[in-house]
Parts: C-alpha cells; structure tokens; sequence
C-alpha cells in the first residue's frame, strides 16, 4: 500500500470510474483538486499483479474508503487510527460497517440515509417553466431558503459563487410573479457524475409536482452531458417521489463519526 499520485490516475479511473455515483465524493476531489493539494490524500492498495484493487481518500477530516475485490482492512484502518484529531469514516454502509471493527476509537455515532442514482437516459422533457439562475441571483436564492423551514439557516453567498465559478454547482428554479418558488441544484459536479441537492418549494406551493418540474429539468440538462446523477433522501415520500423519476437505490451511505479521543499530558 501506498499513497497515490497523478501517475496512478488511470489504474484510479479504471476502478472508482466503473461506479461514479458510489464514488462521486472521491472523484469530485480527484477533479477539483489533484493529488498535491493539502486538502485531501488518496491511498492505494495494489494485488500482486501491480493492479489497484483498494483505495482510501482523505478530504479534510473525512476518511472514505472503497474496494471491490478482498483486500487488508487493517492497513486502512491503521492510517485512520493514527488520525487524533476529530474525524469521521463516511461510504457505502456495507463497506463502513466491514471496517468499523479495525477502528480502534469505534463509531460514536452514526447517520444513514438512502442513496440514489439515475444513469443517463432519453425519455426526458425540458420545461419552459424551469431556467438556471445566474450569481447575481444568489441573494435571492438564499432569501427563498429562508422561507423554506427545512432549509431556513445561514448561508454564505460567496460560498455559492464559488462553486459555480468552478462548475462544481447550476440551481435550477422556478418563478412566480419574479419570486422563487422551488428549486433543485446540483452539487459536486464532475465531468462523469453530480449530486442532486437543494429540492425545495415554498410551503404554501407544496403538492404541485413543482420540484418534481426543477429535477426532470436538471436530469435533462445533466443527461445532455452523459453525468449519472445521485442523491440523498431520508423518507419513503421522498422516495417514491425520485423513483417515479427514474432514480434507484444504490445502498445506504453512512456518515460515522468516530469517537473523540481524549489527549491527556502526562501528570
């Protein structure tokens, strides 16, 4: 095992590419930001043909881990266990749940939820109603979350624009009398695959089939690009909502935060 660099990027490819919405996170790091940023550290373990068959990404504090093929937990969980500082294990919930015995400070607690792809397919629509907002529109963007309860918190504009500005991010929405009404954006955008996030309508325009409207119209715009797109839900609703939609389920994605360990000097 080692750590990975631009020179391992086609045998990188040639593994987490087969899967790019249960590897979106990494490859979106891998796009974004390359081998040699501080920002993130990928890890590989090769088999004895010189193939790799495991790797582990390091962005920020967040450790995700993935492997195809039987490989040594233990030299995973080893980089994981040497991290003191507050740290979490996130992935596919099959593969956390493999590796939680081989961390030694164990899970203090866990969040789960339903993960979701729709590959690329033609029986799409575009809608007049829908159109992409432009930056200068973020201060409005963020005063429509505003109104959305489940959305309602602080929010900064720059951090928006940034995102656009690199292509990691559209929002796509609806207007009604020049106000926002409900929306749908992407987020971690590559050049394969994207993540679906930020469906809301205003309350009081719920049950309209509005941000079914905003989803159809980004898959459509996506599906032009040939990106499969994911997402995260955490009810049935939901989720009868985005399978009519033709998304299906992949396997849960589990964020584990690891338990904080206690660095007490020496009396």
């Amino acid at each position: 095992m080692r750590k990975l660099n631009q020179s391992d990027h086609e045998n990188i490819m040639k593994l987490l590419g087969k899967k790019p919405a249960e590897n979106l996170f990494t490859l979106w790091g891998i796009e974004s930001y390359g081998y040699e940023a501080d920002i993130q550290t990928l890890w590989g373990q090769f088999d004895s043909k010189g193939d790799l068959i495991a790797v582990l990404c390091k962005f920020k504090n967040k450790y995700t881990p993935y492997w195809e093929t039987e490989c040594n937990l233990q030299k995973f969980a080893d980089i994981i266990n040497t991290d003191t500082n507050e740290k979490e294990v996130n992935g596919i919930e099959r593969l956390t749940k493999e590796i939680e015995p081989f961390i030694t400070d164990g899970y203090d607690k866990r969040e789960s939820y339903y993960y979701a792809k729709c590959d690329p397919k033609p029986d799409l629509n575009r809608s007049d109603s829908v159109r992409c907002i432009s930056k200068e529109e973020i201060p409005q963007l963020i005063s429509f979350y505003q109104e959305v309860p489940e959305f309602k918190r602080e929010y900064n504009p720059e951090s928006f624009i940034d995102q656009m500005n690199n292509g990691w991010s559209r929002i796509f929405v609806i207007k009604e009398d020049n106000k926002l009404i409900s929306s749908a954006s992407t987020v971690c955008e590559t050049s394969v695959a994207a993540m679906v996030s930020g469906v809301c309508t205003l309350p009081e325009k719920k049950g309209k089939g509005l941000a079914s409207i905003c989803i159809e119209h980004l898959m459509y715009n996506l599906f032009q690009e040939n990106k499969t797109l994911s997402l995260f839900y955490d009810n049935p609703e939901a989720g009868r909502i985005y399978k009519r939609l033709g998304f299906k389920d992949i396997e849960k994605w589990t964020i584990n935060f690891c338990k904080e360990r206690n660095n007490q000097n020496d009396n």
